[in-house]
């Protein structure tokens, strides 16, 4: 009794690992799916963009501190209306993109897709509205003040929230040079 309920057992596992190789293959007609094919375009086209010094800072940062999702999983969430996509189907998504891409690069797509408010989309065009300045130009403080709307565009705001700003970016600057001691 115990080795047929062992071998019942294994048998099922071992299905149940075929199906998610399956579902996160290739093969799986969701990937083939125009919202999915133009997400992975966007990536790839992101990674032209030299964001190496917003990358380095965040990394630096939420490497002592706990994200609560990745960038793979925003760029999942930029697929789908996320109120009307069931939540395998979102799962899986982030899964492939967090097979195809790395962090970085999810992250840089991120930065150049991510919407600051006031209708300003990417880390560029917010750079010039709220600093005026290219983002070569920017300094440190005003790249984690950019990094810190990362979290919530309007609860960090720098134009209305200016105090809540200030504490947020102090303190993600503590964390930043604690790093590097």
């Amino acid at each position: 009794m115990l080795k047929k309920s062992l071998k019942i057992f294994f048998g099922l596992l071992i299905i149940l690992m075929l199906m998610i190789a399956l579902l996160l293959s290739d093969f799986n007609p969701i990937y083939k799916n125009e919202e999915f094919v133009l997400i992975t375009k966007e990536v790839q086209k992101a990674q032209k963009e030299d964001l190496h010094s917003f990358i380095s800072i965040y990394n630096k940062i939420y490497k002592k501190i706990e994200e609560p999702n990745c960038p793979c999983q925003n760029t999942a969430n930029k697929i789908t209306n996320i109120h009307y996509t069931s939540l395998t189907k979102r799962a899986l998504y982030w899964l492939k993109i967090e097979k195809e891409f790395s962090h970085d690069e999810c992250l840089k797509f991120v930065l150049v897709h991510y919407d600051f408010g006031y209708r300003k989309i990417g880390i560029k065009t917010a750079s010039k509205f709220f600093f005026n300045k290219s983002i070569e130009e920017l300094n440190e403080r005003e790249k984690i003040t950019l990094i810190a709307m990362l979290k919530n565009s309007g609860l960090y705001n720098p134009i209305r929230n200016k105090k809540g700003v200030k504490n947020r970016v102090d303190l993600l600057e503590r964390i930043s040079h604690n790093q590097n001691k």
